[in-house]
């Protein structure tokens, strides 16, 4: 604290509680960050105080498609769309749900606007769950991501996935799908492993910057055996070789 105030203008302000919606709670073994108030606003506004809760964010199948009705009330669509997007700080449990209805914003269907309900369902059915942050021994970096293929039924993309663990505190995460198109499962997985890869490095130089540099090799999962090999490829990575000093793969 005393070498930042002597480089910036800055008062100590005690423990943190309450920050842009995040209330944040000491407990004898870390910091439970909760969105709670957020959550119950976000029900409120749609409408739905006292609906059925929902076991599970989204439908495995059939996936939501573009074909239907329009929405009736798009505006509300996009304002709760958007309102989820900043709950996912503490829910990363609803990430793929929601990036899901946030394909749909600028035209929405009946069907998105339905998938969207059941992530409000959801969110009502568990509206105690948020994230822990937990005191580690464990500094090393930890990755995993998954990808499908051609899981969207309209414009055939993948949509990938990965989530950063610094010891056993989860500090990144993303579900996004894909801006091009892949031939093959195993080039929807490395197009994952890429993203992952990048997300790793850049933890690692702000860890360093932050003075806690990460030591140990950072370990990426995944399971698709072909991307295994292509990681293992020089070829593909003829202009990456400084990261693979850091960087682990896994299947």
């Amino acid at each position: 604290m005393s070498l930042l105030s002597s480089e910036f203008a800055m008062k100590d302000l005690g423990h943190l509680n309450y920050f842009l919606g995040i209330a944040v709670t000491r407990h004898k073994g870390g910091l439970f960050l909760s969105q709670r108030k957020y959550a119950e606003e976000i029900i409120d506004r749609a409408g739905m105080s006292s609906c059925k809760p929902s076991a599970t964010p989204v439908e495995v199948k059939p996936k939501v498609s573009s074909p239907g009705s329009p929405c009736a009330d798009p505006t509300l669509y996009q304002s709760l769309t958007r309102a989820l997007q900043y709950l996912t700080f503490t829910r990363p449990d609803i990430s793929y749900a929601v990036q899901h209805v946030c394909l749909y914003m600028h035209d929405p269907k009946e069907s998105h606007m339905a998938a969207l309900k059941r992530v409000v369902r959801y969110v009502q059915g568990t509206i105690d769950h948020d994230l822990h942050l937990y005191p580690s021994s464990v500094s090393s970096l930890v990755s995993y991501t998954d990808a499908d293929w051609a899981g969207c039924p309209d414009t055939r993309r993948s949509t990938s996935g990965y989530c950063v663990y610094l010891g056993d505190n989860l500090i990144s995460k993303s579900s996004k799908r894909q801006a091009t198109l892949s031939k093959s499962s195993a080039e929807a997985e490395y197009r994952g492993v890429a993203n992952v890869v990048s997300e790793s490095c850049w933890l690692r130089n702000l860890l360093l910057e932050l003075h806690c540099p990460i030591k140990k090799a950072t370990l990426v999962y995944y399971d698709n055996v072909s991307v295994v090999y292509l990681s293992g490829n020089p070829v593909q990575h003829q202009r990456t070789k400084h990261i693979e000093m850091d960087i682990l793969f896994v299947r």
